[in-house]
């Protein structure tokens, strides 16, 4: 099992959305975040203002191969996706 993280442009959020459903992907977790950065990276006058530029977090639970799939979808269909694959052997926690 992989833990899928695509960290996107909230300007692409219902693309991605459309996408997942599409796919078959029909449980997925999303929330608003932010990222920040320099004002030099920072496109917009309001992010270079503020520091930092809307995003939103996809979280996925999927097979190792359904994941890689969708990482390759991902990249093709834009540029403005960061996706990030975790093994959740990767994470754990210890038991009481």
């Amino acid at each position: 099992m992989v833990l899928v993280e695509i960290y996107a442009d909230l300007a692409i959020k219902d693309m991605i959305v459309d996408h997942l459903f599409a796919h078959g992907h029909e449980d997925f977790y999303f929330g608003e975040c932010f990222a920040y950065a320099t004002s030099t990276l920072l496109k917009s006058e309001k992010e270079q203002v503020s520091g930092r530029k809307d995003y939103g977090l996809f979280k996925l639970y999927l097979e190792e191969e359904r994941a890689d799939m969708l990482a390759r979808q991902m990249q093709a269909l834009s540029k403005e996706a960061t996706l990030y694959l975790i093994p959740l052997g990767a994470i754990s926690t210890p038991l009481a």
